[in-house]
């Protein structure tokens, strides 16, 4: 007769059958045989224990109809790699036992600061915004639960706003008139009380990372990117550009999990995107308009996870050596064969 923990186990037996189609998908020669799924591990983390591109797991998930949310792994869940050859070309089968909460594609707490607080902005969108004209009782600074007088228009039908400050201006490290956008961090967020015609439009912070002041502006808020669905994957289109800078300032040297600045924007480039990072060099322009590195030193690979008109936010998913400002990139290989 079968326990219960048996029958719990058989039931939450998956058996994934993996055809990976036309793209191979390279297998590390160390992938291990079984691995457990604990906290604190991400989607990105597990990945690179068995892919020599880790973005490929998504795509191995999303081939195999048996699994029901491709994004999802949980603690306790354990994979199985059932194949004579290190490689996933023909056809190894992972078994997948799941129990519980799913860990998440990013360590978050690693990254979570810098994804919601900075936005690239145009100056007189940012000039227009609303702004605090007042923090009560007359204080210079304020922090959560402390009421503010807002001025400005109100043309949305938005409660919650982010509380966002100037921080500098950014240009194109190739164009130095070419303006890129204006930084702006989120030091608060807040909700609006009351917006009634005679009165000033009153807002209570609901949250403070740094102290709040006066003259700050309040714009609609940026959520996570990493949300349901989201697809990390090389771009369809070649591209090229540089790493601007460290999103962080003052950072010479960039590493996992730090964000960048790159010079390419909403034209080229879309959430998601991952890219291969080359060290600073010389470059010729080929005849069809594309770019060819000369002497490249390919650094590590760049996910793009925000995107505005001229420019883009990317993390550092992996890297050989530090990265650095001006560094070239492009889009990443899809697969080693």
């Amino acid at each position: 007769m079968l326990t219960g923990v048996v029958r719990k186990f058989l039931a939450a037996l998956i058996l994934l059958v993996i055809s990976t189609g036309v793209q191979a998908i390279s297998l590390k020669p160390d992938a291990p045989e079984r691995y457990e799924v604990k906290q604190g591990d991400s989607l990105w983390s597990i990945a690179g224990q068995y892919l020599d591109d880790p973005w490929m797991w998504v795509q191995l998930w999303q081939e195999n109809s048996q699994i029901e949310d491709p994004h999802r792994l949980y603690p306790g869940d354990v994979i199985y790699l059932l194949s004579d050859e290190k490689s996933l070309r023909l056809k190894p089968r992972l078994r997948v036992l799941t129990l519980q909460e799913p860990v998440p594609f990013l360590p978050m707490s690693q990254v979570e600061s810098y994804l919601n607080r900075d936005i690239l902005v145009d100056r007189r969108e940012f000039e227009d915004s609303l702004y605090i004209a007042r923090i009560e009782e007359g204080r210079s600074l304020g922090s959560t639960g402390n009421r503010i007088e807002v001025l400005g228009d109100l043309e949305t039908d938005m409660r919650h706003f982010g509380i966002y400050r100037d921080i500098e201006e950014v240009r194109d490290p190739i164009n130095r008139r070419r303006v890129l956008g204006h930084l702006a961090r989120a030091v608060g967020s807040a909700r609006l009380i009351r917006d009634e015609e005679g009165y000033t439009i009153s807002m209570e912070i609901t949250e403070n990372f740094e102290e709040v002041r006066v003259g700050d502006r309040l714009m609609p808020f940026k959520e996570s990117p990493f949300g349901e669905g989201f697809n990390p994957k090389p771009p369809e289109n070649a591209v090229t550009g540089l790493v601007v800078r460290a999103l962080k300032q003052g950072v010479t040297q960039i590493g996992n999990y730090q964000p960048v600045i790159l010079n390419q924007g909403s034209g080229e480039l879309k959430p998601g995107d991952l890219l291969q990072i080359l060290e600073k060099g010389k470059q010729r322009r080929e005849a069809d308009g594309s770019r060819v590195f000369l002497g490249e030193n390919p650094r590590g690979t760049a996910m793009v996870y925000r995107v505005f008109d001229e420019a883009s936010f990317a993390l550092i998913m992996n890297s050989n050596q530090p990265i650095k400002p001006e560094d070239n990139f492009r889009k990443a290989p899809a697969s080693r064969q």
